[in-house]
């Protein structure tokens, strides 16, 4: 029986899905939680994934992870969020990680969490899916083909400048000012109230980070014209609590080029791109 194994290293944990050869899922996990880890802590909690999963021989592997590629497409160029991924040849990580070769496929995370959801829930028309946590990071699909520039993805929204939303220009350690991470991203957020857990229900319409949310939803809309947006990652799912609230801020004054009646939809799970990651490796075999 096939096994095929989605690897998601995100920037404060990684999660795993393991499908059979139907695509249906045998479970689920997430390592210990870390934080700027090196790349043995990185390897390390890959390992306990597998290791908990209980799967010796995968089939193949879908391996998602933030940030730029080389041109090559043979390791991670640039990761704001994750250094330890920078110059990191896939082949080493993977071979280090499992002690074994695997044939494997790479993705970028908010691609196989689009994917995923795109697959979960079809729909007809575009879908713009938003994958946020400590980044942020846009995949766009016709039903569940990606849209592309050239043979390129379609880039990173975190990183897009949404101007001045609070009473400073926020500016993080590389000079970059006002993006939308510094905004929305989980690091933002929880610098809000870093002695506790920011509850996220409690943001209001004037609150900075649902202003620069709406402003870049507005951007994806004149740009893309989706049908549908769909809010994934730990933050995005946690925002569903604000589905009419934001709704209503885009809808005001949106360009006409933008889908009517579109719709903004929310994750169902933390591992949509763990699962797009196995769903990508086992249809590209």
């Amino acid at each position: 029986m096939s096994i095929h194994i989605g690897i998601d290293i995100g920037g404060s944990s990684i999660k795993a899905a393991c499908l059979d050869g139907q695509l249906s899922t045998v479970g689920t996990v997430s390592s210990d939680r870390y934080r700027q880890p090196d790349r043995s802590g990185l390897l390390e909690a890959i390992q306990q994934c597998v290791r908990e999963l209980g799967v010796a021989t995968p089939t193949s592997i879908g391996l998602c992870l933030p940030g730029k590629m080389n041109l090559q497409q043979t390791a991670i160029e640039l990761s704001v969020n994750l250094p330890a991924l920078n110059g990191w040849a896939f082949d080493e990580l993977l071979q280090n990680a499992l002690g074994q070769e695997v044939p494997y496929k790479v993705i970028s995370d908010a691609d196989a969490a689009g994917l995923d959801y795109a697959m979960t829930y079809p729909a007809e028309g575009r879908t713009a899916a938003i994958s946020i946590g400590t980044g942020v990071g846009l995949s766009v699909l016709d039903g569940t083909q990606f849209a592309r520039i050239g043979n390129k993805g379609i880039g990173h929204l975190g990183l897009m400048d949404v101007g001045r939303h609070a009473d400073l220009d926020r500016i993080d350690a590389h000079g970059v000012k006002n993006t939308l991470e510094s905004y929305i991203g989980a690091p933002a957020l929880n610098a809000i109230d870093p002695e506790g857990e920011l509850n996220l229900d409690q943001l209001s319409a004037h609150d900075p980070a649902i202003r620069a949310l709406v402003h870049a939803l507005r951007v994806v809309h004149a740009i893309y014209q989706p049908d549908r947006i769909v809010l994934l990652g730990g933050v995005g799912n946690a925002l569903k609590t604000h589905r009419e609230l934001l709704h209503n801020l885009v809808c005001d004054g949106l360009t006409q080029l933008s889908a009517r009646d579109w719709a903004l939809e929310f994750g169902e799970s933390h591992f949509h791109a763990a699962m797009g990651a196995a769903k990508y490796a086992a249809q590209s075999r």
